[in-house]
């Protein structure tokens, strides 16, 4: 299991946040995580937010996906990474997912986001890793 936390980019000291995952894939990825990595399933958002080196977030509509980017791009530290996880396309309408992947990116990339890699999660999910371009990140964490 292992394999997923590199795959994912999580080391060792890492802070994780797991956000709306349904408990089978938040049971996955914390199986597969190192000794020394914290996890959280909510996010500070008082004065002091704090800054998390992975987000995984499950999204459920497209409606308020761009803010919600926006929102997670400034919870993650400059060379960070968000990860959305999404069902397959045939497991989609069993959870209820009606939008494409490729609606998902056209809300990330409305932010200081790019999407740079997929992996797969659980055999139902994949992955696709954002990162704050890089012309941007001074302005962050």
């Amino acid at each position: 299991m292992a394999e997923l936390a590199q795959k994912l980019g999580i080391k060792p000291g890492h802070r994780v946040a797991l956000l709306d995952a349904p408990a089978a894939s938040a049971e996955i990825v914390r199986a597969g995580l190192l000794e020394g990595v914290s996890v959280v399933e909510a996010l500070d958002e008082g004065e002091s937010e704090e800054c998390y080196d992975v987000i995984l977030f499950w999204p459920a509509a497209l409606d308020g996906l761009s803010e919600r980017f926006d929102m997670l791009a400034h919870h993650i530290v400059p060379d960070g990474a968000v990860w959305s996880v999404i069902p397959k396309k045939q497991f989609a309408p069993a959870r209820g997912i009606s939008f494409s992947w490729a609606e998902m990116q056209a809300a990330g990339l409305q932010t200081d986001l790019v999407d740079n890699k997929e992996c797969s999660v659980t055999p139902e999910e994949y992955a696709t890793r954002w990162v704050i371009r890089q012309e941007h990140r001074h302005r962050y964490g």
